[in-house]
């Protein structure tokens, strides 16, 4: 494309933009919105993806050695352990440590472990590699001759993981359906432009106007529309998400992502559907509209 009729793209672009004045500030405001709840579940997906991170990495094993295992064996039984499958790292608690560890839990009523000896077994606290394959690994470490029992938390590991997994699936759908009405947004307001320039554009038809020469404005408008409905969110977001970091106490083991690491993201994203949801909208009105 010459410079010039790129130049004559962009001028009418923007002319068709304060052309249709309230009904493009209502597009660009409808877009903004949608962008903007894109955004608030881009940041919300972002730092729930850093929670069960978190949370995956604190999901250990319990090993408990039989008191049958001699302490001269220990070493052995954890290399055994840790050459199994899967294992990230393992580590050695002795009794005396986890008796410790007890009467430290207790604080006052430590007293109550005083006359009881030492009842507590030797353990190994195992994670895995990957958090999802954490019950077959407890299932392989239990079958280890020495291990007595293991705990794991089976009662809510599989639950968690399921509902790590359908909140991903959940927002991937939901980013989706905001793409699509942001679409059908841009294509209304471009199928209003045509509509009203329709006896221009069949003169210019006439004279001998390529489709593309025809067309290069409305991909220039609907970008332009995208790429502001985009700006104003992403600015809001901003001051949203720096009030919350700075205001909100986070608790273990959910914690705040940083700041420029989130809105670089989250600017980058919307700027993309933004521009994407423009140019798309365009293509779909006047390849609908387009026919003079």
């Amino acid at each position: 494309m010459k410079i010039r009729t790129a130049g004559r793209h962009t001028r009418e672009g923007f002319k068709n933009l304060f052309r249709n004045g309230w009904m493009t500030f209502a597009s660009i405001s409808a877009v903004a919105v949608t962008l903007l709840i894109l955004g608030i579940a881009i940041i919300l997906t972002l730092n729930i993806q850093n929670l069960s991170t978190n949370i995956e990495n604190q999901l250990q094993i319990n090993a408990y050695v039989s008191d049958s295992v001699p302490a001269t064996a220990l070493k052995g039984l954890e290399q055994e352990l840790f050459a199994l499958q899967g294992v990230r790292s393992i580590k050695f608690i002795s009794k005396a440590q986890a008796l410790l560890a007890m009467k430290k839990q207790l604080q006052q009523n430590s007293n109550l472990l005083d006359g009881l000896g030492n009842p507590l077994p030797n353990e190994f606290v195992i994670q895995a590699i990957d958090p999802s394959q954490t019950v077959s690994l407890a299932q392989a470490v239990k079958a280890t001759p020495g291990i007595q029992n293991v705990q794991y938390g089976q009662s809510y590991i599989n639950k968690f993981l399921a509902v790590i997994s359908a909140v991903r699936d959940a927002a991937f759908i939901f980013i989706i359906v905001l793409l699509v009405m942001g679409v059908f947004l841009i294509s209304n307001t471009i199928k209003i432009t045509i509509f009203t320039r329709r006896r221009e554009i069949e003169i210019m038809k006439l004279v001998g106007a390529t489709d593309g020469f025809i067309r290069g404005p409305f991909f220039v408008e609907g970008t332009l529309m995208g790429i502001v409905g985009a700006l104003v969110p992403a600015l809001i977001l901003n001051e949203l998400y720096q009030w919350l970091v700075t205001s909100v106490t986070p608790f273990p083991p959910f914690s705040f992502l940083p700041l420029a690491f989130v809105m670089q993201r989250t600017v980058i994203v919307l700027i993309l559907c933004g521009v994407f949801m423009g140019l798309w909208g365009s293509i779909v009105s006047v390849r609908r509209f387009l026919r003079v």
